[in-house]
């Protein structure tokens, strides 16, 4: 096996229009076209074989990491669930998946429970709990389901693994998460640089383990790598909101926080806020600058912590995000306000690039990109073909090879006596993972980019 650095998850956003990000279209066609049942078989199958855990391999072992994400009851994310499920499996993890679902009706919980009873019998390695609804009334926003979904199915369940890995139900694992963050590891200087700020400030670096393998990308200006996950240490995806909230009502202020009152989020002596209380005559005040913010809690998913801080970081989340959609009634309300809760518990987050790739209309100078350039000319058999409206030439023919036709953004089955459902799996597993590994080191740990994923996987089962 060749030296691997690697980036751990992905998203599955719109279909991308250009060659360099043709993993996005190709996990497009994939994802969009998969549903539950035709996964069953597949997900049955413990592809992978491990031997007890020892105390010296807890740290290196993803069985102590419990992954979890929220979703709401509908079909699109009922089959992004399976998708994500599907690709923790086959990355190796060993520790189980929780889906969290919040809002549904008692039909909606007896259909996916039989479900998901299909794909695991034991109920050991997928599970899935329900909550009540947690959109905010009137306002329908859904995404405050996950600070209190996940506050819910803490409260009602025996969790006996100690780090818990919060991922979105749009993400797919390439390798699996463990609470190793840089022990054994080594930085060295890479090529590439963040083009959109000061280089000399923000230069990417690389991090190699013993093996010489890179495992880790981030950012040269931001704390030490702590050795591994543990109470009072987190770690997550350098996100690029940053901390722009830090900024609020200063004269450098983004629109967005031009008004924004910290204290009616936080409190009147919370250490979110980024001043000291103007009546308070101890310099031992703790207070958020916006650096502090940049450097310790720029964090979205994937987010990783200890059992313990999870416990004392999710009253406050789940309190602050109505109070952040109050002033910012906008998408990422809830990331806001994850990031304030953090601040007030003052739980730092070990920021990475590395764990994840996400929407290419953003192209985020935080995420790993830097390595999907890096196969430049490589991918242009994989990329060939694709256009705003068209899949890439590699995906059709596998599409073809099992009666399916592409016909303006849609795909059509061809009906001529066939098993249908088997066919579909079997076209989806092929384009995973029976392909020609591509001649690139490096990929992020959780990609929506299947062109990476077709080539970890075959790295995985190497």
């Amino acid at each position: 096996m060749s030296s691997m650095p690697r980036s751990i998850v992905g998203r599955v956003p719109g279909c991308s229009i250009t060659c360099r990000l043709v993993a996005l279209t190709i996990l497009c066609a994939a994802s969009y076209i998969v549903q539950f049942h035709q996964f069953v078989q597949l997900h049955r199958l413990d592809i992978h074989q491990h031997s007890p855990l020892t105390k010296k391999s807890q740290l290196s072992s993803s069985k102590n990491v419990h992954i979890v994400f929220s979703t709401d009851c509908s079909g699109y994310q009922h089959y992004q669930s399976i998708v994500s499920y599907y690709s923790i499996r086959r990355s190796g993890h060993l520790g189980p998946t929780t889906r969290i679902v919040s809002g549904c009706t008692p039909t909606q919980q007896r259909e996916i429970t039989n479900e998901f009873e299909r794909i695991d019998p034991t109920k050991q390695k997928l599970r899935v709990h329900f909550s009540q609804s947690f959109a905010l009334k009137g306002k329908h926003y859904k995404y405050s389901n996950k600070p209190g979904g996940l506050y819910h199915w803490m409260n009602h369940t025996t969790i006996e693994e100690s780090v818990i890995a919060l991922i979105d139900p749009d993400m797919m694992l390439l390798r699996p998460i463990t609470p190793i963050l840089g022990m054994g590891m080594v930085v060295v200087s890479s090529d590439g640089s963040n083009d959109r700020r000061d280089k000399k400030k923000n230069q990417l670096v690389e991090y190699k383990d013993k093996n010489g393998r890179i495992q880790i990308l981030r950012q040269s200006n931001l704390p030490q790598l702590p050795p591994f996950i543990t109470k009072g240490i987190a770690a997550g995806q350098h996100f690029g909101i940053g901390g722009l909230w830090a900024s609020a009502r200063e004269s450098d202020a983004r629109k967005d926080f031009r008004e924004f009152n910290l204290t009616r989020v936080c409190g009147p002596s919370s250490p979110c806020l980024n001043h000291p209380p103007h009546d308070d005559t101890d310099t031992s005040t703790h207070y958020t600058t916006r650096e502090v913010a940049d450097n310790n809690y720029a964090v979205g998913p994937v987010y990783i912590a200890s059992i313990a801080d999870w416990k004392d970081l999710l009253p406050k989340w789940h309190a602050f995000t109505p109070r952040v959609y109050e002033q910012y009634p906008k998408l990422l309300a809830e990331m806001y306000g994850f990031t304030m809760a953090a601040a007030d518990r003052q739980l730092k987050f070990a920021l990475s690039s590395s764990y994840m790739v996400s929407d290419p209309r953003t192209m985020s100078p935080t995420e790993s990109w830097m390595w999907i350039d890096e196969y430049g000319e490589s991918a242009r058999s994989v990329c060939e073909g694709a256009r705003i409206n068209r899949l890439p030439d590699e995906t059709l023919r596998r599409l073809k090879n099992y009666g399916y036709s592409y016909q303006d953004d849609a795909i059509t089955i061809n009906t001529a006596g066939a098993d249908h459902s088997l066919r579909l799996s079997t076209t989806v597993n092929d384009m995973i993972s029976q392909t020609t590994p591509l001649p690139s080191e490096k990929y992020a740990m959780i990609s929506s980019d299947v062109m990476v994923r077709r080539w970890t996987s075959m790295q995985m089962l190497s």
